[in-house]
């Protein structure tokens, strides 16, 4: 079922479900492994990342872009996977059993953009790197590791 998800410890509940609903979907063919936990400060920051509290995932494509309908072109396999983790989250889809995807955030790095609910598509200005981040909701803060 789905893409491999590689983990070294815990998940939260809004991240295990995002992820369990993304493997049920269409996209599921285009991502070709997600990580989710692993002890880090988001990058130029002294802020735990949400990877730190089994919070956040990064959506890895299948083979590098190569897939067929997008001929090979990374960038556009990475936006189509950012726009249908937005869909899971405002839809009601058939992999989403009627519900939204509880996500605070879908982070296309190198398309340069980041999406909220109830902001939509805006700027970012973070880390490039050819992944999709998703955050669940709600997000975490405190020391690394610890959830409320």
């Amino acid at each position: 079922m789905g893409f491999p998800v590689n983990s070294t410890s815990h998940e939260t509940a809004s991240i295990t479900r995002a992820l369990n609903v993304l493997q049920r979907s269409r996209i599921a063919d285009n991502i070709g492994s997600a990580g989710v936990y692993v002890c880090k400060l988001v990058s130029g920051s002294s802020t735990p990342s949400q990877h730190s509290y089994g919070n956040g995932a990064d959506l890895f494509p299948a083979s590098g872009g190569a897939k067929k309908e997008f001929q090979g072109n990374v960038q556009q396999e990475l936006r189509y996977i950012a726009d249908q983790c937005v869909r899971q989250a405002t839809k009601k889809t058939f992999a989403n059993r009627g519900r939204p995807v509880a996500l605070s955030q879908v982070i296309d790095h190198d398309g340069r953009r980041i999406w909220e609910p109830g902001k939509g598509w805006f700027p970012y200005t973070g880390t490039t790197g050819p992944h999709i981040h998703i955050s669940g909701d709600p997000m975490y803060s405190g020391p690394c590791g610890e959830r409320p």
